[in-house]
């Protein structure tokens, strides 16, 4: 299977006359294929706020599902540019853990993708303290929080006098 997404991804950019220098196909889990792509035309590929590259690989899920004639999801790297992204991604988390370990308030993420939320959650529940995450609503509306654990005390009352 990864010869042939390799194949047809190649043919993608060669017709959008990208240069590119090196292409691989992983299989990551059970329909899912990571794509990594070194290219001196990254910006090209990435676009202004990612949107070339999120564009790019809607339109090659859409190629790949017709052509292979099964549902598969794509992670498109370029130049380690996922690796940078995730790297920002992490720290801004780091951040918004330390607000709400100061303050003990829940804090509403911006919006991000199913992919990015999924890192997140891996993030928060990786680290074994008090913070965890949940998500809200639904489709595109789907928000992610930190939140704090509320601490419970309890209180023996065979040791008080009331």
């Amino acid at each position: 299977m990864e010869d042939k997404i390799k194949n047809i991804v190649e043919k993608f950019f060669s017709k959008m006359l990208v240069d590119f220098s090196n292409l691989e196909v992983k299989k990551e889990l059970e329909n899912i294929y990571y794509i990594k792509i070194e290219s001196p035309d990254s910006p090209l590929i990435i676009g202004p706020r990612w949107k070339n590259l999120e564009d790019i690989k809607n339109i090659l899920k859409i190629i790949l599902h017709r052509k292979l004639e099964e549902n598969i999801i794509i992670h498109i790297e370029i130049n380690d540019y996922l690796k940078s992204k995730e790297d920002k991604l992490i720290n801004f988390i780091k951040s918004k853990i330390e607000f709400v370990e100061k303050t003990g308030k829940d804090l509403k993420l911006p919006f991000l993708s199913a992919y990015e939320r999924k890192k997140v959650h891996s993030f928060v529940s990786d680290l074994k303290s008090d913070i965890y995450t949940k998500s809200e609503w639904e489709g595109k509306e789907r928000r992610l929080y930190i939140c704090k654990k509320n601490t419970k005390v309890t209180i023996d009352l065979d040791w008080i006098d009331i």
